[in-house]
């Protein structure tokens, strides 16, 4: 079982992951430049090589004569670094004193929230996913999956989704509504029944069942397989459907955080699956 994460210690340092590409945005890395440069003075900026090199086992990027080529390690370094490189700025910015690293720490704070990246920064200037590490390789993963252009609207919906995970605009039932809206679509454009609009158990059985039993024909017990399966899928898409509509002025008809995240999962494995449908 992994060790929980470390409050302050380097991204790198907390999690290890398979190759799935993290959150990442080139926006963001422009104005983490900006913030690097803002906030370190030349002398601090010179340390910050020696510590991402000490710390993060990397060569830091040079000219042929050894100048630091900053631009360079914030556009293009791995994101793990390059989040990992935050901590290190955020250390070092305290030598100038503690307004500048709570300012730095805010204004980092605020970067990723609103670049939209799925990451926290500790109050002790660690950098973390938003959920955890499992929930960020899900995610990621489902959306990796939703790379072809025929599921394009379901890698939207399944995007905008897990931005309300985010603190500034976190809500439960948006990021229910908003999973079951790209499950709904790439369901859609796997069964490819024009006459068919809805994810519903009706379309469940006619449509998505007959697709896997072909594809399970050679398994014993094929049916029963599938029809424990396609009852899961059911049971799913049920308790996804109080939080797709609208309430009562007189009603708060918002999901615990904690109920739209184990929800979320759910919703983005049987994502794969069905995008993995042939």
């Amino acid at each position: 079982m992994a060790l929980p994460p470390v409050e302050g210690a380097l991204f790198r340092r907390n999690y290890v992951r398979e190759p799935v590409p993290l959150a990442d945005s080139a926006r963001a890395r422009q104005r983490l430049l900006v913030f690097f440069t803002d906030f370190l003075s030349p002398d601090q900026q010179a340390n910050f090589v020696t510590e991402v090199e000490r710390l993060l086992g990397i060569e830091y990027p040079r000219t042929p004569g050894g100048y630091a080529l900053h631009g360079d390690f914030w556009r293009r370094a791995g994101i793990i670094d390059v989040l990992s490189g935050i901590t290190l700025v955020l250390r070092l910015a305290q030598s100038r004193g503690q307004l500048n690293q709570q300012r730095a720490h805010a204004t980092a704070r605020r970067i990723i929230a609103e670049e939209g990246l799925h990451y926290r920064i500790d109050d002790a200037l660690g950098v973390h996913y938003l959920v955890d590490e499992e929930f960020a390789r899900i995610s990621e993963t489902a959306l990796a999956g939703l790379g072809q252009p025929r599921f394009a609207a379901a890698s939207h919906a399944l995007d905008e989704a897990l931005s309300h995970l985010d603190p500034g605009r976190q809500s439960g039932k948006a990021l229910i509504r908003g999973v079951f809206e790209a499950v709904e679509s790439a369901f859609l454009v796997a069964i490819n029944q024009p006459t068919v609009n809805r994810l519903n158990a009706q379309s469940i059985d006619a449509h998505l069942k007959p697709i896997l039993m072909a594809r399970y024909a050679s398994y014993a017990e094929a049916q029963d397989k599938v029809d424990r399966a396609m009852e899961m899928f059911k049971a799913w898409v049920h308790s996804a459907h109080p939080f797709r509509h609208g309430a009562a002025l007189a009603q708060i008809h918002e999901a615990p955080i904690d109920l739209a995240i184990m929800s979320a999962t759910q919703g983005m494995a049987f994502l794969r699956y069905i995008v993995a449908a042939p």
